[in-house]
C-alpha cells in the first residue's frame, strides 16, 4: 500500500506493510519444531496456538499469539484451511531439566496477524 503525506506543497510517500500473505491446510496445531522439542523432553511456553500447515507458497510453521482471532470466528484445527497475513517472528523458549542446571533453547516461528479459517 502507498501512502501520500501533503504539507506545505512538498509530497511526502510512504509505503506501509500489512505483512504477507499464506495460506494452505492445518496438517498438525502444533507446530513441527514444537512437537519434535516436546517428544525430546523439552517443555516450551507457547504464546498462543502453534500450528503445522501444509502451504499454498509460503513457510509452513506459524504462531497464533493470543488475543489474535479468527475473522471467520472459528478455532484452528486439523484439516481446516486457512488464510490470513504474518510479520515477523515469535520466539518460543523451551526448558528441560539438564542436571545440575537447567537447559533452554529456542524455536522460531512466523506471527500470524490476521487469518480465518474454514469451518
Amino acid at each position: 500500500m502507498l501512502v501520500f503525506f501533503i504539507s506545505f506543497e512538498i509530497v511526502y510517500a510512504t509505503s506501509i506493510s500489512l505483512g504477507k500473505i499464506f495460506g494452505g491446510r492445518i496438517i498438525n496445531t502444533t507446530a513441527t519444531e514444537i512437537q519434535t522439542l516436546q517428544s525430546s523432553g523439552w517443555e516450551c511456553i507457547v504464546p498462543g496456538t502453534s500450528i503445522t500447515i501444509r502451504p499454498i507458497k509460503s513457510p509452513a510453521t506459524y504462531i497464533i499469539p493470543a488475543g489474535v482471532i479468527s475473522k471467520t470466528k472459528t478455532t484452528p484445527r486439523s484439516g481446516q484451511w486457512i488464510l490470513g497475513k504474518y510479520s515477523g517472528k515469535t520466539t518460543v523458549t523451551c526448558t528441560r531439566a539438564c542436571p545440575p542446571a537447567i537447559c533452554t533453547t529456542t524455536a522460531t516461528l512466523n506471527t500470524i496477524t490476521l487469518f480465518g479459517t474454514s469451518k
